[in-house]
């Protein structure tokens, strides 16, 4: 047995072994070692205690690992921070291992007040209902952080993802903890796991087979992204701004131009402030095609500085008009906002990642004539299922999904690929088509399944052009929301419960 520091070393490094399952990886492999050793480890344990010191030296290793290509935004040049990141990246780690702790030292408690639980299947169904409930409480304590969830192991298979339609990231989260773990239970448990697998995909394909081909509605809107590749470092000096809108606008007149509807352009695409007066507003016209519009990312100003700046979509019309605009609502804290700016004053709402946004109104469905109502996404915001599916939930539900981003800040590190699997899984938790617009990628057109109708790689310079897929009927988790999860939740609870005799044999037995 293992004692001391060593204890929580194999925690440590089994928490590492689960993160190399997440995008791009997919080392799945490692993910049944980890989360089996999670669970080993966990069961070991001799009190409450013990198991949240466990469970968080997991998580320790797992955030570190699976969140390391922050330290990408602190190097870009001129890099003033360069020394902040890897106490940042490892103070992140540590504060995000509470939430496995959490699950570890409350089902501890809860298993050790009740000890027919103890039994190899029912410890998995404890286990899978605190894991699921600590992933939604680190989606929504002190603004939320729900990167990597358990259930992005699946991104790989656009059919295994299929579930999330159902119960959202997180049921799916719930059933990816007990396929993993499977092994500590024993043979009976591999085979029902490989079952449940094998089930949701059959399961999955299905419904990808009923509709073969991208759900592209004739005479769709056509829509032209533009993946621009600036580097960051480069994107803000006000020596290279002539430069880059004219790269922009060079890529936007590409042949096709007049048969357009919206040329997309990413987050912040425009590098200054743009307000209604800016004498920018004509040359940015001229990217809207005929009759259609310009939708850009830009920091948007108003005619009194003093208001502040936002990180806002706006849409441009041929008159260089604004005819809607989006202001990001959950901004990215310090990063984006920082808390009492107005009266840490000098400190005020600038741009470059210097100072602070002014938070908007919340997520809203954008109406202009020629295209289908659409809700934008800015950046981290499409990690958020919850906000995002609680939102469009009302009756004024879009008819596809908008997400511009800037993840040139992190490089060609794992960062981007997880943040474009999150946003696909909200596509099909909605099932809504998303259109994705990243400064160096990844871009790309997809269906209300998941299913990439086109795609630009990673630090590419590219344009692509696309008819905008149909929307499908309302999922069943663009209904009930977090509700879905939660009736998984009892359903688990209700299992491990059942049969409860003291001395008889277990109800769950793999």
């Amino acid at each position: 047995m293992l004692g001391g520091w060593r204890t929580y070393g194999a925690a440590f490094v089994t928490g590492v072994l689960a993160a190399l399952a997440m995008p791009p990886l997919y080392w799945l492999p490692l993910g049944v070692l980890g989360v089996c050793g999670f669970v080993l480890l966990w069961d070991a344990a001799s009190s409450p205690k013990a198991a949240l010191l466990r469970g968080w030296a997991w998580g320790l290793g797992h955030f570190a690992v699976g969140s390391y290509w922050i330290l990408e935004a602190f190097y870009v040049p001129p890099g003033d921070y360069a020394l902040l990141g890897p106490p940042m990246v490892l103070g992140l780690a540590a504060i995000l291992g509470f939430f496995p702790g959490l699950a570890a030292g409350t089902s501890r408690w809860l298993a050790q007040r009740a000890p027919f639980l103890f039994n190899r299947g029912r410890r998995l169904f404890l286990l899978a209902i605190a894991w699921t409930a600590a992933e939604w409480l680190r989606g929504h304590i002190f603004t939320g952080y729900p990167w990597n969830p358990l259930g992005h192991v699946w991104a790989f298979s656009t059919a295994l993802l299929q579930s999330a339609s159902l119960f959202g990231i997180y049921g799916l989260g719930a059933f990816t903890f007990l396929v993993l773990a499977a092994p500590v239970a024993g043979w009976r448990a591999i085979v029902a796991g490989v079952a449940l697998v094998g089930v949701a995909g059959l399961g999955g394909h299905a419904v990808l087979s009923s509709a073969l081909e991208s759900q592209e509605a004739r005479g769709a809107p056509v829509v032209r992204i533009v993946q621009p590749n600036i580097a960051q470092h480069e994107k803000w000096r006000p020596q290279d701004q002539v430069q880059h809108i004219n790269e922009l606008l060079e890529l936007s007149h590409r042949p096709g131009f007049s048969n357009l509807a919206a040329v997309v352009w990413p987050e912040t695409a425009v590098p200054f402030i743009v307000d209604p007066l800016s004498p920018a507003l004509p040359i940015l016209a001229t990217a809207a095609p005929p009759g259609g519009y310009l939708l850009t990312g830009v920091a948007r100003g108003t005619e009194q500085a003093r208001d502040g700046v936002w990180n806002s979509l706006i849409a441009i019309d041929g008159s260089g008009a604004i005819r809607a605009h989006y202001d990001k609502s959950h901004l990215v804290p310090f990063g984006e906002y920082i808390p009492f700016h107005r009266q840490l004053a000098p400190i005020s709402g600038t741009v470059g990642g210097r100072g602070s946004f002014e938070e908007g109104d919340g997520p809203v469905t954008l109406s202009l004539p020629g295209l289908p109502p659409f809700s934008p996404m800015i950046c981290y915001e499409a990690i958020f299922p919850v906000e995002i599916g609680d939102a469009l939930s009302r009756a004024d539900r879009p008819g596809w999904l908008l997400n511009v981003t800037d993840d040139a800040w992190f490089g060609m590190t794992p960062g981007p690929y997880q943040h474009y699997a999150q946003a696909r899984l909200r596509a099909i938790e909605l099932g809504l088509p998303l259109v994705r617009v990243a400064n160096s990628g990844i871009s790309a057109i997809v269906d209300g399944f998941g299913r990439e109708v086109a795609a630009t790689p990673l630090g590419s310079e590219g344009v692509l052009d696309g008819g905008l897929p149909e929307a499908l009927p309302p999922t069943w988790q663009s209904r009930f929301g977090s509700a879905t999860a939660a009736a998984l939740g009892l359903t688990l609870l209700l299992l491990t419960f059942l049969g409860r005799k003291r001395g008889s044999a277990p109800a769950i037995a793999f």
